[in-house]
């Protein structure tokens, strides 16, 4: 089993790795981290975001890619989907953010994959 996970910067990283890298090691998945910024857009918060998300990887003994893009939020989360063969995505929703809670109701409105949200806020459970 692979899941996408598309992470929007350092803070989300850090309120969600080590779940998401829980619900991985339960069903035996392979990660695929992605990070999007805009077009011209400093990187480093994505990578910082991506270390994160590969050293929990590590910790809990998952397998983790990661991805670096630029462009479309939505398109790339669906085309990355695809193209990866991924079973789901497993996205965070982050309170008051429009932008994020648009960007959340698109991705499941758009792809052929299904899509899991971890609600804002969600505590940290050990699998």
């Amino acid at each position: 089993m692979k899941l996408l996970v598309p992470t929007a910067g350092p803070e989300p990283a850090k309120e969600r790795a080590d779940y998401i890298l829980n619900i991985a090691k339960t069903f035996n998945a392979s990660l695929e981290v992605l990070h999007i910024a805009e077009e011209g857009e400093d990187q480093t918060t994505g990578k910082e975001a991506l270390k994160i998300f590969k050293d929990a990887g590590s910790k809990h003994d998952v397998q983790v890619a990661t991805h670096l893009k630029e462009g479309n939020v939505v398109k790339i989360i669906s085309e990355f989907a695809e193209s990866e063969n991924v079973d789901l995505i497993v996205m965070g929703a982050s309170e008051g953010r429009i932008v994020a809670q648009w960007i959340v109701t698109d991705v499941i409105e758009k792809s052929k994959i299904p899509v899991v949200i971890i609600p804002y806020g969600f505590s940290q459970i050990e699998v």
